[in-house]
């Protein structure tokens, strides 16, 4: 036996006891009994490799993406990029703009599938981002129900400043995501004059993804005004179609 891959299996799986808590590396060390110093090297290396995610300095850690995308991709997300690939890709095209579709896991936005323009000023989009933060996150989170957008602040809390500045109170945020809701699209100018826009996807009903379309503030003049969330709807209607026609094993 490899001693420290069986350690660092052995923070996973404590881990994964509760996917809704933060663990201290104190309680890590103490209830895998090993040295602070040796567990906090594996931590780090997990950290990197984005198994484990630290939600701040001097904070504690809990399961990271890449765990989430071996257990859940072959499955969930595949099905999703299945349904999802062509229609992006021929958005991206039609665009020359970057275009993502992305997921909510934990407290951050996962880019699961991104097109890239061919332009000089391009817009580059994190893979993993604070989901008050980003337009396709906010999207999700509008088509919550009730329970569950009061279950994701009681884990996540309210957005910062810097989440989202126009948003201090629970009032806000439900307020805001109504809006979103019923205009079945959000459309953001942030601080770095970028704009994002972004639609829901549905899966019986129930919202999985969003896609997403990020430009410079400079390239959205009046005619893309139009063109950009019609072009949008569109292609979203496109993939929420294949994946009902999937989920009837009518298309594959």
């Amino acid at each position: 036996m490899i001693q420290v891959v069986n350690r660092a299996l052995s923070i996973l799986e404590l881990l994964s006891t509760d996917n809704n808590r933060e663990f201290g590396l104190s309680e890590i060390a103490d209830r895998l009994e090993l040295h602070h110093s040796t567990c906090a090297n594996i931590l780090k290396t997990l950290v990197n490799r984005r198994f484990v995610e630290q939600l701040g300095a001097k904070k504690g850690y809990k399961l990271g993406y890449m765990v989430y995308k071996l257990c859940d991709s072959k499955l969930y997300n595949e099905e999703l990029l299945h349904a999802a690939k062509d229609p992006i890709n021929r958005l991206g095209e039609q665009l020359n703009e970057a275009v993502i579709i992305s997921i909510i896991k934990g407290d951050k936005r996962i880019v699961l599938y991104e097109t890239y323009p061919n332009q000089e000023l391009q817009v580059k989009t994190k893979v993993e981002s604070p989901v008050y933060k980003a337009t396709t996150a906010r999207m999700i989170l509008s088509c919550y129900s009730p329970k569950e957008l009061d279950d994701f602040i009681a884990r996540i809390g309210l957005p910062n400043d810097e989440e989202w500045p126009e948003v201090k109170t629970k009032d806000d945020l439900i307020a805001k995501l109504d809006t979103i809701r019923k205009n079945k699209m959000e459309i953001y100018c942030n601080k770095n004059h970028i704009i994002g826009l972004s639609t829901p996807i549905f899966k019986n009903n129930q919202i999985i993804a969003s896609l997403g379309v990020y430009l410079p503030d400079a390239r959205y003049g009046a005619e893309e005004q139009k063109t950009i969330p019609a072009l949008l709807k569109e292609t979203t209607g496109i993939i929420n179609a294949r994946l009902n026609a999937l989920n009837n094993n009518l298309y594959g």
